[in-house]
């Protein structure tokens, strides 16, 4: 795994900024996408991205097993595009990637339907509740440092990231 697409969904400060540098650092090619309504995320949920990317980050915000979306004006939204949050039921109707590892930051995003959409063909790796933001970035760093360690595989440094503390500890993943 070495080429990484981090999807900025919202607000969510320097985390993507961070992540970028730490997993450029460790040697992974990073590309940052930041999407502003509901059919920029759509087109990657479908496929279509500027290269074919291992992992998909996705810096955002949860609720409720929900992500997050920003909020547009009536006039921007185009007749077909989704209003409000994106639900397990979006992630179903839009999702077309296979054998990704999707990383989701956002808060609550591990809840069961959630998980099941996004695991389906991939392998998921979430929060089932609200985690404080920097351990949220840690578990991502730890992460990423361990698989770009030679032999390492997804379920071993899946299991280092989350046996920091009980923030970490609320990631779960799924395939």
């Amino acid at each position: 795994m070495k080429n990484i697409l981090i999807l900025v969904i919202g607000g969510t400060g320097n985390e993507p900024e961070a992540l970028r540098q730490a997993l450029e650092y460790f040697g992974f090619f990073v590309a940052v996408k930041y999407i502003g309504r509901p059919k920029d995320f759509m087109a990657v949920l479908g496929g279509e991205t500027v290269f074919d990317p291992d992992c998909i980050i996705l810096s955002c915000h949860g609720e409720d097993g929900e992500i997050i979306m920003p909020v547009l004006g009536e006039a921007v939204y185009e007749a077909d595009e989704p209003r409000g949050n994106m639900t397990a039921s979006d992630i179903d109707k839009y999702l077309n990637l296979r054998g990704k590892l999707i990383l989701n930051l956002g808060c609550t995003t591990g809840e069961k339907a959630m998980a099941t959409a996004f695991a389906k063909q991939n392998t998921y790796i979430a929060s089932n509740d609200y985690t404080e933001g920097n351990a949220a970035l840690y578990f991502a760093v730890t992460l990423f440092y361990e698989l770009s360690k030679d032999g390492v595989t997804v379920a071993d440094a899946f299991k280092k990231a989350k046996s920091t503390d009980s923030e970490t500890r609320l990631f779960q993943i799924y395939s």
